[in-house]
């Protein structure tokens, strides 16, 4: 499983489609709420043999709104999303912030997830 792929299916639903890797492009629809996710560094699982084909890796969650209180309400709907579709993963916190170039609010979550190396 690559966990950007499976992230995109699961999320999905709650955003009506509005979920982006790293930024929301011109032709991308950026009508609140939306995510943004990013994949901050992985970490390779490495025996004796060499490289296993799995890893850890590290990801951003971004959710925007133009409402706190709604962006708070849509961050958990995540979080809860996650933690019953994808395991293993790590969830690492979160933090509410405002976005002053969007005039958005933005729940800024981190977790962690096992994924597959594709090897074709």
């Amino acid at each position: 499983m690559i966990a950007a792929v499976r992230l995109v299916q699961i999320l999905t639903p709650l955003v009506d489609g509005r979920i982006y890797p790293m930024i929301v492009r011109e032709r991308d629809d950026g009508t609140p709420p939306y995510i943004i996710y990013q994949v901050i560094s992985t970490q390779s699982d490495v025996t004796m043999d060499g490289i296993t084909g799995h890893e850890w890796v590290r990801m951003q969650i971004d959710v925007y709104h133009n409402d706190a209180y709604q962006c708070t309400l849509l961050a958990n709907k995540v979080i809860n999303a996650i933690n019953a579709h994808i395991q293993p993963s790590i969830y690492d916190g979160q933090q509410q912030l405002y976005d002053h170039s969007s005039d958005l609010y933005r729940q800024s979550i981190d977790y962690e997830f096992g994924q597959t190396i594709p090897t074709t």
